[in-house]
């Protein structure tokens, strides 16, 4: 019996699928300066709401800078002593261990052990880490780091400062980082990470629904005008993309009633639950009179009776964290798929408690 093919959609997590669409854009802008002999940035962050595609993207150009031999890339966590592992990861990496074989001073944290040919002994790690980009650059090996849902902690802070010494020593290190528009905003707001203020922030927007149309006519073998109507039903949402297409395919594409009942209890359970939890008591009363079709500013501002300076601050902050759409003058909308029907619903349960 012929086995089926694999479902050429991932919903989970963290994973780079198998089949995305890529941000050519995003992509191009990063490597492009990342390339240059003369790189007008050797940061970046990418920010946007839960499930837009930042790790995606993160993981994808990370993999093409593996693949080159004059770079190695370095992942970083950040609820660990960030420089540590800096250094452990480079000493591990494996295109340029037999450059730190030499035995001629040792160093050693947490049962690991480091020597460097012809230098002297350290008694720290941040010394020690100097050393190896130092190295590293002496030997034209430029070294990339990725951290994945930056925070605000001690570890994020010491790292920073770390990595602002390290530019002015002009090492060939280049930082490339994810997080959640709050939690960048958080670590912007630190008055000993101003750095992070110029680090040049790239906000993933909506997909293509062209491309995703395309791609479930072709992923899924369904026509022009299904694919259409699939691809508005995720309204570009990359998350919403892999999750509509991983239940079509496991369902004969199907789109039923019940299959709509999954989408929407998938993406409260793994997203949309996680993202009102961490709203204010303001911001949801605004996401709920747009929810029940208050979208224009002038009625927005008579129901909720407040100004217009008030509404400027949740409107901001609610269409940074990619919740509402305020592109078109004077109107705001909903920016994510089914979180109309998630709010309303939301909202009842609240009212009776």
């Amino acid at each position: 019996m012929e086995s089926k093919m694999n479902n050429p959609f991932n919903i989970t997590f963290g994973e780079e699928p198998e089949n995305f669409i890529p941000r050519i854009t995003e992509l191009n802008q990063i490597t492009a300066s990342f390339d240059s002999d003369y790189p007008e940035t050797k940061v970046y962050i990418l920010t946007g709401p839960r499930g837009s595609g930042k790790t995606v993207l993160l993981s994808h150009i990370k993999h093409i800078y593996e693949e080159r031999n004059d770079w190695i890339t370095v992942d970083l966590n950040p609820y660990g002593n960030m420089i540590e592992q800096l250094c452990a990861e480079i000493y591990e990496e494996g295109k340029i261990k037999r450059l730190f074989v030499k035995a001629e001073f040792n160093f050693s944290f947490k049962g690991v052990g480091f020597s460097i040919h012809g230098d002297t002994p350290v008694s720290n790690i941040e010394t020690l880490s100097e050393k190896m980009l130092a190295y590293l650059k002496k030997k034209k090996t430029k070294v990339l780091i990725t951290i994945d849902d930056v925070i605000k902690n001690e570890n994020m802070r010491y790292f920073v400062h770390a990595y602002q010494s390290y530019i002015r020593e002009k090492y060939d290190l280049y930082l490339l980082m994810t997080g959640l528009y709050g939690n960048i905003s958080d670590l912007e707001n630190d008055k000993g990470l101003t750095f992070l203020v110029r680090a040049p922030k790239i906000y993933l927007e909506k997909l293509s629904q062209i491309a995703i149309a395309n791609s479930y006519q072709r992923l899924l073998g369904v026509n022009e005008k299904t694919s259409i109507q699939l691809s508005k039903i995720t309204m570009g949402y990359a998350y919403g993309y892999q999750l509509l297409g991983n239940l079509l395919y496991k369902n004969d594409k199907n789109l039923s009633p019940e299959l709509l009942e999954t989408y929407d209890l998938t993406l409260d359970g793994n997203v949309y639950s996680l993202i009102w939890n961490n709203l204010s008591k303001k911001d949801k009363t605004l996401l709920i009179a747009v929810a029940e079709g208050h979208t224009e500013v002038n009625d927005i501002l008579s129901y909720l009776g407040i100004n217009n300076s008030t509404l400027q601050v949740y409107k901001t902050r609610l269409a940074k964290a990619g919740l509402i759409d305020i592109k078109s003058r004077g109107i705001i909308t909903l920016s994510l798929p089914r979180l109309k029907e998630f709010i309303l619903m939301k909202r009842e349960f609240e009212e009776n408690n």
